[in-house]
Parts: structure tokens; C-alpha cells; sequence
């Protein structure tokens, strides 16, 4: 299959070149021969743009949008997704405890603030 992608983005690289720079790398070339070949191929894909990333799949959202790391990220992204402006104040641990004697989850891992000043 023709990658189009590289006609508007140059930067996207062919198989070869990929495996070029994998080859020449002994660390490189020890990692990717490590995988599984499904593995392998969906990599070569993401690098040579025959398949985006997934980018919904939890461990890629979370690094995406963490807000440890990304926090005006998060903000502009909450903001747009609930119409209000947010802004992040705290990251609460989220190791999966219970609240209180309650039985209930602590599922809610950041602390936002709303422009009115009210908390979620």
C-alpha cells in the first residue's frame, strides 16, 4: 500500500529507512527485536504512517494528557469538553483506595476549579 501521508507530511519515513535506523543501533536493533513480530509491524506502521496511534487506548491518553506533565494540556481539554474554563489545582493520588469507611471507589484523580471559583 502507497503511503500518501508522506505527499503532505515529508517527514514521515518509508519501511526501509525505518529499518535502517534500527539496524545501525545495536540497542535499537536488540528492543525492536525483542517484540513480537505483530508488534514489530505495528510499530513500523506507526513510524512510516500507514496506522495512527490509538490515541483514546488509556496509556496513550494518559500520557497525552497528564497532568503532572501537560497540565494546560488537560485545562484547554476539560474547558472545551464542559463549556466552562478550568483549571487544574490539584492531582490526587490514584492507587485505587476507598473513601472513608464507604465501600465507595475513589475513581476521580484531579482537583479542577471553575472560573465562579466552585471545585470538581
Amino acid at each position: 500500500m502507497e503511503n500518501r501521508l508522506r505527499n503532505y507530511f515529508p517527514l514521515i519515513r518509508e519501511r526501509k529507512e525505518v529499518l535502517k535506523e534500527i539496524g545501525e543501533s545495536s540497542g535499537l536493533k536488540a528492543l525492536f527485536q525483542s517484540w513480537t513480530p505483530e508488534r514489530q509491524e505495528e510499530f513500523l506502521d506507526f513510524c512510516t504512517g500507514m496506522k495512527g496511534v490509538k490515541i483514546l487506548y488509556d496509556s496513550f491518553f494518559k500520557e497525552i494528557m497528564s497532568p503532572e506533565y501537560t497540565p494546560g494540556r488537560l485545562n484547554c481539554f476539560l474547558s472545551l469538553l464542559l463549556g466552562k474554563k478550568v483549571v487544574i489545582r490539584q492531582v490526587l493520588p490514584n492507587e485505587g483506595g476507598r473513601i472513608a469507611d464507604e465501600n465507595t471507589l475513589l475513581v476521580t484523580d484531579i482537583l479542577v476549579e471553575f472560573e465562579d471559583g466552585s471545585l470538581a
